[in-house]
């Protein structure tokens, strides 16, 4: 008695767990692809390089401090010597030599040069930065495809699973009619043939919807499981015009082309710099150490001023010049293609929503005339006004429009994510929670 009651108690606390049933959101689904997607692993190492960059040409702005020393010991050997009151000359022995030395470096004036390779260390940390923005806008846009296709193939499976049902019942109503005589073999014959088209369809939907969780595994992490329904598109701007001026500012393809101009600009800035002349101040410190038959101690201190101008180099730096010049025009024409492209993406997605809301309104009002329509004939083949292909036609019109509605919310809901990745406003965060 105390085991069946064990388990009764067992069963009590743990059937409202089984009947828990977990749903995945599109939120959950693009923090799971965003936190472990190696592609974008590694565009925030390439914006981190970029800081470490910008750091290293900061520090050529700043004074440069050297140690440096040396421990040397020789030995030598004379065949002929001079001694004087002084001493023995040349020295032969033991030599040890000890030297420490201290640089203190600070660029003066360098034409400029130092400066603008920050500025266009600067400029790669925006590029990197636009770069990070777009594979993480790319990321969610493909999630968020991932998802609407597993919901759409979860959706097809249904309705042709419907559909077979419902061509059963009518095989059955044929079949039955047949036996009383009231239709020919024909009409038997046609309900089997559409219901064995209906479970050909079903079985290649469901092969669909296992690629489309597939897919959503590689892109998400995870297999999808319950998907919920996917939350209410971000606010969209009103106009084409909108649209494209919110691209021209927010656009990550369009923020890295122009960094990448700024880094040529800048880039022929610090070519030309090179051509100026150079002034650094220089402050020194040694101290040497010399062990022969006695110590010798020497120090020094220095402080000193550095001029260097290029005279003659067979135009090595005027030629460098010139290619940073020929970079800098490459980058400014690539910027300007790059708008064009991008504002062409912003109208055909714009225009895609536009239509996609269109097709979606038609298709419900075709769902819902198909559904009555089905209904009317299933009445008049009943007092005989009808025959079985009528109705079969109606099944396959509902199922038609079904799908067709289907298809359209899908596809209006990815063309709205679409539209806000070509503005450069498909962030992560603007998925609804």
């Amino acid at each position: 008695m105390r085991l069946l009651a064990a388990i009764v108690l067992m069963c009590s606390v743990s059937t409202p767990a089984l009947a828990q049933v977990s749903h995945d959101t599109l939120s959950d689904a693009v923090d799971s692809a965003i936190g472990n997607n190696p592609q974008l692993m590694a565009e925030r190492k390439a914006r981190a390089g970029a800081d470490e960059t910008l750091n290293q040409a900061n520090s050529q702005l700043g004074p440069q401090v050297n140690l440096s020393g040396s421990l040397g010991y020789d030995y030598t050997e004379v065949g002929r010597q001079v001694t004087t009151a002084s001493g023995t000359f040349p020295y032969a022995g033991d030599n040890t030599r000890a030297r420490v030395g201290l640089e203190a470096r600070q660029s003066l004036w360098s034409g400029g040069s130092l400066s603008a390779q920050r500025d266009q260390a600067r400029a790669g940390v925006d590029g990197a930065q636009a770069q990070l923005i777009y594979a993480e806008q790319q990321t969610v846009l493909r999630v968020v495809t991932a998802y609407m296709d597993v919901r759409r193939a979860d959706r097809e499976v249904e309705i042709r699973q419907s559909n077979v049902t419902a061509l059963t019942q009518q095989v059955k109503a044929a079949k039955d009619r047949f036996d009383a005589g009231e239709v020919t073999r024909t009409d038997v014959a046609q309900a089997e043939a559409r219901k064995a088209g209906s479970e050909a369809d079903l079985a290649a939907a469901t092969s669909r919807r296992g690629k489309a969780y597939a897919d959503y595994e590689q892109i998400v992490g995870r297999a999808p499981v319950q998907l919920a329904a996917p939350p209410v598109v971000p606010v969209l701007p009103g106009t084409l015009d909108e649209a494209i001026n919110v691209a021209k500012v927010s656009n990550p393809s369009i923020m890295a082309a122009r960094a990448r101009e700024t880094q040529g600009e800048k880039g022929v800035d610090a070519a030309r710099g090179r051509l100026s002349p150079q002034f650094d101040l220089v402050g020194s410190a040694g101290f040497v150490s010399t062990q022969q038959d006695q110590r010798f101690d020497d120090s020094n201190v220095g402080l000193s001023a550095e001029f260097r101008f290029p005279l003659f180099d067979s135009g090595l730096l005027t030629s460098r010049t010139r290619g940073a010049q020929l970079e800098a025009d490459r980058a400014k024409y690539e910027r300007m293609a790059v708008e064009r492209q991008v504002t062409a993406q912003v109208s055909t997605a714009w225009h895609q929503v536009v239509a996609a809301r269109g097709e979606i309104a038609a298709s419900i009002s075709r769902v819902a005339a198909a559904a009555v329509a089905l209904e009317g004939a299933k009445q008049e083949l009943a007092v005989g006004e009808r025959i079985t292909l009528d109705v079969l036609d109606q099944e396959r019109e509902l199922l038609d429009a079904q799908l067709s509605q289907v298809d359209a919310e899908r596809v209006s809901y990815l063309a709205a994510h679409e539209l806000l990745a070509a503005m450069g406003e498909l962030r992560p965060e603007a998925i609804a929670r």
